[in-house]
């Protein structure tokens, strides 16, 4: 469901409860995950584990990650 190196990638996550859904380009990737742990509340952060390269070769962090559009909605 990636795009290409390059290009953005859309990703609409949704957390009720302790359940999580991931979808990334209009594809479900994580379809309803329980994380027992997951606090109530508390700071929303972004990190990256790195990926492949144009070359198809892995990469690990540090690596250039950039956000646009980013919007953050309760749910009822």
């Amino acid at each position: 469901a990636d795009k290409p190196v390059g290009e953005w990638n859309r990703f609409e996550i949704t957390v009720r409860g302790k359940t999580v859904t991931v979808v990334l380009n209009g594809v479900t990737v994580i379809p309803g995950a329980t994380i027992p742990d997951l606090p109530p509340r508390g700071r929303i952060a972004f990190q990256h584990h790195g990926g492949k390269d144009r070359n198809g070769n892995w990469n690990s962090s540090p690596s250039l990650m950039q956000f646009k559009n980013v919007f953050i909605r309760e749910l009822n």
